[in-house]
């Protein structure tokens, strides 16, 4: 089989955020990284493009000269559109380029993108790295594992894929990226770029073992782990070689491996690595504790986000989250006294939700002792539980469209509550972030997220 040239977009070509609140910075993606490697290990000819900023002269001057048969898209929900679009335009082209989209959306509704969206040949589900490999290396589509695909007018799905064993994999290949686009970002908070700081992402584990209701789990509930010596490496590397000042580990469960954090933290230290670079991660409260939390900071912690999602006990039950608002308390008090940056993550608009829980989370979140909060309303992201209790009319939850578009966690266009229809969420929404940042203690950190997007986000939503 003759290998085939591979064009991994960082992102879709991205014309306009409908969630203009949402995070607004370029980031570049670890799970493209990664895909880079495995392709450049095995000899395959790749390049590595992010579209973003960029006009559409400089992206057909790309994919001319590159002249790739293989084009790879992620996509987010909220980019699908986005990510079809680009498959037109690399058609337009050639359209003999085969183009395959993969991340949530696609892993969620394989079949349904295709169906939905025609100029994608292909949609990866699961993990894409050896799925990808398959396809350069000159595999034939039904020979794919983790793929739907189009043939003869049919819509072909594979057998999924088996998990991937991470210590496996190689270093993502951070050298086939133009890191220069990405420098003063930060991808955990969205925060206007400030500088010319460059975090790169790490990744230490795949899957999460949690129940919560809202949550796509695209690599599944059986949580894997990169060793700590590894992860340490890529921390080495990003640092030494690509010019790193910051790190963000991207799971969302950072700390559910007491020992194996323990063990990062110390092997950062003792590399004095924790001198050079500060980090971030999401984090789980019910798996954190102020002992670990200070191995943390002396390894060079400086912010982490909590998935809070409610003031209200009965709420987060309902959820699934696993947590008490006790919990929630204790931990960013503990984080406020070793001199952690925290961000707490709310959710408003879940099923059976009512007006007065709201407002005990607002309540809640004031009195919290964090510097951030994230006040989202509810998005029913495919192949969640809650998805199918929109679907269902359940808890008094009601589907408003299945345009991916405005599935963004700041505009609540997605959904709404039979009790709580989207205009009174958004004033609820307003009322959180305004009583929140809106002191003498917490409005500096609201300034250093006005990006340019955001103030003509939140005020043509304000004065609509």
């Amino acid at each position: 089989m003759k290998p085939k040239s591979v064009l991994l977009f960082n992102s879709p070509m991205i014309k306009g955020k409908v969630d203009r609140l949402e995070m607004g910075n370029m980031f570049p993606r670890v799970g493209v990284a990664s895909m880079a490697a495995c392709l450049k290990k095995e000899g395959i000819r790749l390049k590595v493009f992010d579209p973003t900023n960029e006009d559409d002269r400089e992206v057909a001057s790309i994919i001319k000269r590159f002249k790739p048969e293989i084009v790879v898209l992620p996509s987010f929900t909220s980019e699908i559109f986005d990510a079809n679009e680009t498959a037109r335009f690399v058609k337009k082209i050639n359209p003999g380029i085969f183009t395959i989209v993969g991340g949530p959306h696609p892993s969620a509704l394989p079949r349904r993108t295709l169906e939905e969206f025609c100029f994608f040949d292909a949609a990866a589900f699961g993990e894409g790295e050896y799925t990808i490999l398959d396809l350069a290396k000159g595999k034939k589509p039904h020979q794919v594992l983790g793929i739907a695909y189009r043939k003869n007018g049919q819509i072909g799905i594979n057998k999924s894929r088996p998990l991937i064993e991470l210590n496996d994999l190689p270093l993502p290949a951070w050298e086939l990226f133009n890191l220069t686009k990405y420098q003063g970002g930060s991808i955990g908070g969205g925060f206007k770029k400030i500088g010319r700081t460059l975090e790169i992402p790490v990744e230490g584990a795949r899957g999460c073992p949690f129940n919560c209701n809202f949550c796509f789990r695209i690599n599944g509930k059986m949580i894997r782990f990169k060793n700590p010596e590894k992860i340490v490496e890529e921390v080495k590397i990003a640092v030494e070689k690509f010019g790193a000042t910051k790190i963000h580990f991207v799971e969302g469960t950072f700390g559910v491996n007491r020992s194996d954090t323990a063990k990062m933290c110390r092997l950062l230290i003792e590399s004095g690595l924790n001198k050079k670079i500060s980090w971030s991660s999401g984090g789980r409260v019910n798996v954190t504790d102020e002992e670990i939390l200070g191995l943390m900071k002396e390894s060079g912690c400086a912010f982490l986000g909590y998935g809070v999602e409610s003031g209200d006990n009965k709420m987060l039950k309902i959820m699934g989250k696993g947590i008490t608002t006790q919990q929630i308390t204790r931990v960013f008090n503990q984080c406020a006294k070793i001199g952690i940056t925290t961000e707490a993550n709310f959710i408003l608009g879940h099923p059976f939700e009512t007006e007065k829980k709201i407002l005990k989370t607002i309540k809640f979140a004031k009195n919290l002792n964090t510097n951030y909060a994230n006040f989202a309303i509810m998005v029913p992201f495919p192949g969640t539980e809650v998805y199918e209790m929109a679907r269902k009319g359940q808890g008094g939850a009601r589907l408003l469209t299945y345009d991916w578009r405005v599935y963004g966690k700041q505009i609540g266009a997605a959904m709404e509550l039979e009790q709580l229809p989207r205009e009174k969420l958004i004033k609820l929404q307003n009322k959180a972030y305004f009583e929140f940042f809106f002191t003498p203690k917490r409005l500096p950190f609201f300034l250093k997220r006005l990006t340019p997007g955001r103030i003509f986000g939140a005020l043509g939503r304000v004065f609509h």
